[in-house]
């Protein structure tokens, strides 16, 4: 059986010549133990005219964005950085937006009942579909 070394990142068990004490763009200078595959990932970076979520190039300067976060299954400390377009910038503050809704129960709650009552609103403001004779 292949000698195993565990990887930071990913947090899998890989062979050991897969495995390097080395860094990556994000977490540089500090060294980690890292596999191929995530040194593959976290070293890739775009064209700065590139958004790089979708990869579309960008005609106009875009919505830059620096992100301190840990990574892997060790937490290691990461940054990252780069441009997004005008519509994964809406489209991500959108998520943040709905998903910072759904982790507060009350706020949840308040927007289930918003929508209910815009929802009977709309029910009605509708004409009934049967003629009354």
């Amino acid at each position: 059986m292949p000698e195993l070394q565990y990887c930071e990142i990913c947090g899998d068990e890989k062979p050991a010549h897969l495995v390097d004490r080395t860094t990556v763009k994000a977490i540089d200078p500090l060294e980690a133990d890292i596999c191929e595959s995530c040194q593959h990932v976290h070293n890739h970076r775009l064209d700065e005219d590139v958004c790089m979520k979708c990869g579309s190039e960008m005609d106009s300067a875009g919505f830059y964005l620096e992100l301190e976060h840990p990574l892997g299954a060790e937490d290691l400390p990461a940054n990252r950085s780069g441009t997004l377009c005008g519509e994964c910038a809406d489209w991500i503050g959108t998520d943040i937006s709905y998903e910072a809704i759904d982790a507060d129960e009350a706020a949840l709650q308040e927007l289930v009942r918003l929508l209910d009552k815009h929802h009977d609103a709309q029910t009605t403001d509708q004409p009934d579909s049967e003629e009354d004779d």
